[in-house]
């Protein structure tokens, strides 16, 4: 399954809960429905959506010109994101919070495009970073930030004193605790843009790390099948891989695909014959900050990134070239090579599967990575009482729903550990949202949907990420004894504005068993063809949203005849 249409699919469960959630004023719906994008990677949507909030407030608020530079940062507009964090200092007034978040945020970015030691961006990084720290002395990323701007200026002796004070802070950042002493023992660390430790297997089961790739010039290639300018890329790399054959070159791709089968059937059908990963926990793209794609980085001898480009144009072939050809031609530098070995210890490349069967070795290349997140999550609490189902022979009950389903024949469905995790990990995301929306906000009091049952024809996803055609089931607890087709009608037309939808029928109230249900379908054209039957319901003290997707009117039909199924007893309610 492509990503964007798996980022659509979670828009649309997101865009539903915070229809429902109806924010109090204009300028917070406009906000929530950027963070929305934002969230999902379409920056120019997200975009859009807070420079309309910040109309509506009157260009008023700190925090979404601090939206706004955001958004224009990963688009790669660096002077407009830089010109709104400004703006944001400068009308943040007594909010230290604001005024401090766009310090940082205007230090980080002038610390980006600085160049040699005298560059006046690094001066005037220092300037605001020395802001951020008068205004809040116990901000620890303040002094670690300072600490790598002065050193970077070449003032080693000022700049290991704000490292030392930042390892000294009780909330540093143990990871940052490691790269601070590295960068006190050798300052070059602080100068050189060394590229992050990673290490991992390949699909043709080749270790790859920072260790491996030392002494030769790397091209690394993020990419996805799913990206139409990564595909468009393909005949380059093809072409970058055969011309520097016989240098001390290698390139190595990184996939962002969700879906290994699609990843594997298209490197093999492109003859992408050079180092490909699945990096399907994203543990590679995050440690080099990928937030476009694709993008392209060049890393030399010594294990510095010499040069970064995001997006695919006509000039793009002739600018990695020429960034590989400079890498070629940069003699290694003990000093520089030193510092990189100074790393802290690789971690060993997690070893590769063992041969299976042909429907095993479609997961070879996640088995490499760690485990999932939701997987680790899942066992260090307990399932609460509405995620604790059962599903056997084909059907599926919850005693706390007081609800029994079969689901369609031959569909496989997720774990209850498995559905446990992404709930966590959805609640935790949640709250941090609205911390960051309302400080000090009572996060006992957020009530997030739980999803209570995924199934999938082809049996992968997990709730959150989904594959068509699939069904998921999420559970809140119920505000009111009874669906309400007015609220309901609200809803998807609320739905359909956000997402650009297309309503195919209109919303209707239907029985199974004598339960009510409330249902709606949706049509999208864009990024994919795609169908939903969005459906809600009540079952004992919870509210069900039932959520079908598919790829045919036919088939979405198909697969909601199963609804017919359900049986929901009205016993507790």
């Amino acid at each position: 399954m492509r990503r964007p249409f798996l980022l659509f699919l979670a828009c649309l469960s997101a865009a539903s809960v915070a229809a429902a959630q109806k924010p109090a004023d204009p300028v917070a719906q406009a906000v929530a429905a950027g963070d929305l994008f934002e969230s999902h990677k379409k920056y120019d949507v997200a975009l859009d959506a807070y420079r309309k909030a910040d109309s509506l407030s009157h260009h008023s608020s700190a925090s979404v010109y601090m939206k706004m530079a955001g958004a224009e940062r990963k688009l790669g507009d660096f002077p407009s994101a830089l010109n709104d964090a400004k703006k944001a200092g400068k009308i943040a007034g007594d909010d230290h919070a604001v005024a401090v978040q766009a310090d940082l945020f205007q230090a980080a970015l002038l610390s980006q495009m600085a160049g040699k030691p005298n560059d006046k961006k690094l001066k005037e990084a220092e300037d605001a970073l020395r802001q951020a720290v008068a205004l809040d002395g116990q901000q620890t990323m303040a002094h670690f930030d300072l600490g790598v701007v002065l050193i970077r200026q070449e003032r080693d002796a000022d700049g290991i004193a704000e490292l030392k004070t930042y390892v000294s802070m009780p909330g540093a950042d143990p990871k940052l605790v490691a790269e601070a002493n590295r960068i006190i023992a050798n300052p070059i660390r602080g100068r050189e843009p060394f590229a992050p430790d990673f290490s991992f297997v390949t699909m043709d089961n080749q270790t790859v790390s920072n260790g491996s790739l030392r002494g030769k010039v790397v091209l690394l290639d993020f990419w996805g099948s799913w990206c139409p300018p990564c595909r468009e890329s393909v005949p380059v790399m093809r072409n970058i891989e055969r011309k520097y054959a016989d240098k001390p070159f290698q390139l190595v791709g990184i996939s962002s695909d969700d879906d290994a089968d699609v990843w594997r059937t298209f490197v093999a059908a492109q003859h992408m014959d050079w180092a490909e990963y699945l990096d399907s926990t994203d543990r590679v793209q995050q440690a080099f900050q990928i937030e476009s794609f694709p993008t392209y980085v060049v890393v030399d001898r010594d294990g510095v990134i010499r040069f970064r480009q995001s997006g695919f144009g006509d000039t793009s072939a002739e600018e990695i070239e020429d960034a590989i050809n400079s890498a070629l031609k940069r003699r290694s530098d003990p000093a520089v090579a030193a510092a990189a070995a100074s790393s802290v210890a690789e971690t060993p490349a997690p070893a590769p599967a063992p041969a299976a069967s042909p429907a095993a070795a479609s997961g070879a290349a996640s088995a490499a990575a760690p485990p999932d997140a939701a997987a680790e999550i899942a066992g260090q609490t307990p399932l609460e009482a509405v995620e604790a189902g059962t599903v056997a022979a084909g059907v599926y009950k919850n005693a706390e729903l007081n609800m029994s389903y079969e689901f369609p024949r031959g569909w496989m469905p997720a774990q209850p550990g498995v559905l446990h995790g992404v709930n966590v990990r959805g609640q935790a995301v949640a709250e941090a949202n609205a911390l960051q929306q309302r400080p000090g906000f009572d996060t006992r009091h957020l009530i997030v949907p739980k999803v209570v049952f995924y199934a999938s024809r082809r049996g992968d996803g997990d709730g959150q990420k989904l594959s068509l055609p699939c069904l998921r089931i999420q559970a809140r607890p119920a505000q009111l004894g009874a669906t309400s087709p007015e609220a309901f009608h609200r809803l998807t037309q609320s739905m359909a504005t956000a997402m650009n939808m297309k309503i195919i029928a209109e919303p209707t109230q239907f029985k199974v068993k004598d339960h009510d249900f409330l249902r709606a379908d949706f049509e999208r054209s864009s990024p994919v063809h795609a169908f939903e039957a969005f459906i809600q319901t009540v079952a004992g003290d919870y509210s069900l949203t039932i959520e079908i997707f598919a790829t045919s009117p036919d088939e979405l039909q198909k697969a909601a005849e199963s609804l017919q199924s359900m049986e929901i007893s009205d016993e507790d309610q």
